[in-house]
């Protein structure tokens, strides 16, 4: 059986997404993808280097603004529209490789699974808790632009605090990922409902 980077990649997430960094082992993902070790090793050289490259795929990469959603360059409205549309994609594109032959992540639901992943990054990733720091300023730069250019157009009013706009729409994704996340995951039209409301609160 031919094996790629991508299928390492993707059992590897798995695994981590299963378990704590300090219970996976290189074995482990050897025999999920029928490698031996020397095979494991001749694309990474330790599990740290092995988890950089999955954080880096499926974390960094796929949660990037620039890969979810365009750039803000229409009204609010139509930027609640594909930040929405790209929430939804990256969070099929997650469950689809947490997905062996129809079953979630042994033992945990796969939404809550991949919020774990995160917290593992802060422990077990160089430098995680800046990246991750990082990653989460791009995307409340995004939502405070697409606000204070709401605000010069008149589509909201003009004592709209574009800051704290921005957070209200972010905190409230942030919040229902991580409670919805213990039961069937986040569900995309409660929060485009959550995100009208508040459109039309901030509205002339």
């Amino acid at each position: 059986m031919k094996t790629n980077r991508e299928e390492i990649l993707q059992s590897a997430l798995r695994l981590f997404m299963s378990m704590n960094y300090e219970r996976v082992s290189l074995q482990m993902v050897t025999e999920a993808v029928g490698l031996t070790k020397t095979g494991i090793f001749n694309y990474y050289a330790s599990k740290q280097e092995l988890f950089v490259a999955v954080a880096d795929r499926y974390l960094f990469n796929a949660q990037d603004p620039e890969k979810k959603y365009a750039a803000c360059d229409g009204t609010l409205s139509d930027f609640i529209d594909k930040y929405i549309r790209g929430v939804a994609q990256t969070m099929e594109y997650i469950v689809r490789i947490g997905r062996v032959e129809g079953d979630a992540v042994t033992g945990k639901h796969i939404n809550s699974a991949y919020i774990n992943f995160f917290q593992q990054v802060l422990f077990y990733y160089p430098d995680g808790k800046r990246r991750l720091h990082e990653l989460l300023k791009k995307e409340y730069c995004c939502w405070r632009e697409a606000v204070r250019g709401a605000i010069l157009s008149g589509e909201v009013r003009e004592d709209v605090d574009p800051e704290e706009a921005a957070a209200l729409f972010r905190q409230v994704f942030v919040g229902m990922s991580y409670e919805m996340s213990f039961f069937n995951g986040l569900e995309i039209n409660v929060l485009e409902r959550r995100f009208r409301y508040i459109y039309d609160l901030l509205k002339r």
